[in-house]
């Protein structure tokens, strides 16, 4: 994508008749850098007394702070401690030159996935243009609107730098958050700044410094360009859809526009030489390329057939991409200190296992993870241990739904299938047993033996946390070959864990691949310890730039993007305001 952004300038006379609109905007979009977020404030005590000079601050006595304080708002009162208690946006007479920045940031808030609105840019500006209108200053209404300037400024730094949600789970889904640092560099770095330009500056710092934030957010700039220019024209998807390459339908003009729009290229109409006539129906090799190119963005085998998986993805209107990279850049404002030096990622949406080395790809795979009504929970976690050869012990949901049920039907289903079954912790013949609605789950522990057949397969990789959730490989490699591998009970299996052992281990004595193999194919379990242990990070990434500029987008399995975009973007959002007397002026 981004070398169709560069290419902007060099654009052919015949491209500028359809693109030159868009690419000038983009162009002015893509040109200024900034960031801030805010929640909304209390209503401001406006007893205080103040003092006037002519061109000087406004001396706010510290009670217009009550004794309840949230977070911003005791920001904001330790911002004002600092600089003793004198208005710094408002001066008796007119506004500050540190005015104008807060205005700016504010204003840039779009540019970093956040919404002006949030923060009251337009109540704020139309409250200062009424406090120095014809009439007298009211110190007291000058002194509420300086504090909720303070607090809406603190509001924003805050969504800035931590992220705007707080509550990333919901439903059966799990998503554990990593401790949100939240140390007042804000209010550290704001506190200092005594020009607009550091004011600006401190502003800055607060964004994430991960090289993928910077090119999340020039993807931000570049589909909101396409949002504001791009009429919404939904296709027409019928169920079943199938279009091959070289068919005709009416769908075929709507899929060339869209992708000529989103690659800012122009893929022509096809030609017919026979009827020496174009034919805007016919789905051409031309823009068979472009949708193999487009399935491979998203996530989806690249066999040029429009089905309705590659129409879904098509049907997305800019305004939701745009949205959906905003939310990704919200992820990573939430885990913007987690990461070290070398790490293990799993990224759920697009089913890989990545290794980090140095914050450079060491090596990645392709993974199973949890289904639908099984997902896998996003947290972090560490590995310090691999078992070679392990046994199962088969979760009580799954003796619940699965193993009860299907001995009702055939109590002789698990012979010879290698399990040991035990109830109240004896060594039962499950043949035997009566299997009914009183047979009790929690009754019975079921252990299926390492052999070929296990369901983890000859290996995992155990991590800390008690939900029962770790890497392991599997017995069944034929469904790595499918596009969507959302198929587990919740753990994350691996396409090549042999090959994974052998990186973990290749500083440890005497396990290399041969040995490792052997291992893996014994009778015994075996648990090894791992010399250095290893950070691990299953994470929920939908959006991201790969390092050909391109960017990817991947289906919202859990449901998770549908979720998190209400809260970073709720329609029937309460419009930040200032408590006091504004509109008396």
């Amino acid at each position: 994508m981004y070398s169709s952004i560069r290419s902007f300038k060099k654009l052919n006379a015949h491209r500028l008749l359809t693109l030159t609109l868009l690419s000038a905007i983009f162009y002015s979009c893509s040109q200024h850098v900034a960031q801030v977020s805010v929640p909304v404030p209390a209503k401001a005590d406006t007893t205080a007394v103040a003092t006037l000079a002519p061109g000087k601050p406004v001396l706010l006595d510290s009670v217009v702070f009550g004794k309840s304080l949230n977070k911003e708002q005791a920001k904001a009162q330790q911002f004002y401690r600092q600089h003793s208690f004198q208005s710094q946006w408002l001066l008796d007479n007119q506004p500050s030159p540190l005015y104008a920045t807060v205005v700016a940031a504010l204003s840039d808030a779009g540019k970093f996935g956040l919404n002006p609105a949030d923060y009251d840019l337009e109540g704020i500006q139309e409250s200062v243009k009424l406090l120095y209108g014809d009439k007298a200053v009211k110190p007291q209404t000058l002194i509420a609107l300086d504090r909720h300037i303070t607090e809406m400024l603190f509001n924003y730094t805050t969504h800035l730098s931590v992220g705007k949600i707080t509550e990333a789970s919901g439903g059966r889904s799990i998503w554990k958050p990593s401790p949100r640092l939240d140390r007042n560099l804000d209010l550290e770095l704001i506190g200092k700044a005594q020009t607009p330009d550091g004011l600006l500056a401190a502003i800055q710092q607060l964004q994430p410094t991960q090289e993928q934030y910077g090119k999340l957010q020039r993807a931000l700039a570049y589909y909101r360009a396409l949002e504001k220019n791009t009429p919404s024209s939904p296709l027409e998807i019928t169920k079943g859809v199938k279009i091959k390459p070289d068919d005709h339908h009416n769908l075929i003009t709507a899929v060339r526009k869209k992708l000529s729009l989103t690659d800012m290229k122009v893929y022509p109409v096809a030609f017919d030489s026979a009827s020496c006539a174009f034919d805007s129906t016919r789905y051409d090799a031309g823009l068979v390329e472009a949708v193999k190119a487009f399935q491979s963005k998203h996530g989806l085998e690249a066999d040029g057939i429009l089905g309705e998986r590659t129409l879904r993805f098509l049907n997305q209107s800019f305004k939701e991409k745009a949205d959906l990279i905003a939310l990704n850049m919200e992820r990573l404002r939430w885990s913007r200190e987690k990461y070290g030096d070398n790490y293990i990622q799993v990224n759920v949406p697009a089913y890989t296992l990545t290794v980090y080395e140095n914050h450079k790809p060491a090596m990645d795979m392709r993974v199973i993870v949890g289904a639908v009504d099984k997902p896998t929970p996003i947290f972090n976690d560490a590995m310090g241990h691999i078992v070679f050869s392990p046994t199962w012990t088969v979760p009580t949901s799954i003796i619940r739904e699965e193993i009860i049920p299907r001995l009702k039907s055939d109590s002789s289903y698990y012979v010879n299938k290698n399990y040991a079954f035990y109830k109240d912790e004896i060594a039962i013949d499950p043949t035997t047993e009566t299997w009914d609605d009183s047979a009790n789950p929690y009754k019975y522990r079921i252990v299926q033996q390492p052999g070929p057949d296990n369901s983890l397969g000859r290996v995992k990789f155990l991590l800390t946390n008690t939900m029962s959730v770790y890497l392991h490989d599997t017995p069944n490699h034929r469904l790595f070959t499918k596009d969507y591998r959302a198929l587990s009970h919740g753990c994350v299996r691996l396409d090549e864990p042999a090959r994974f052992a052998a990186y973990l281990m290749r500083d440890q004595t005497g396990w290399d691949l041969e040995r490792i193999k052997k291992a893996m194919n014994d009778s015994i379990p075996a648990t090894v310890r791992l010399k250095k242990r290893y950070d691990v990070y299953i994470d929920y990434i939908t959006v991201w730039v790969d390092e050909n500029d391109s960017v990817n987008f991947r289906e919202d399995i859990y449901g998770h993007d549908r979720r998190q975009l209400q809260l970073l973007f709720p329609k029937e959002k309460e419009k930040a305001k200032m408590g006091g007397d504004v509109a008396g002026l």
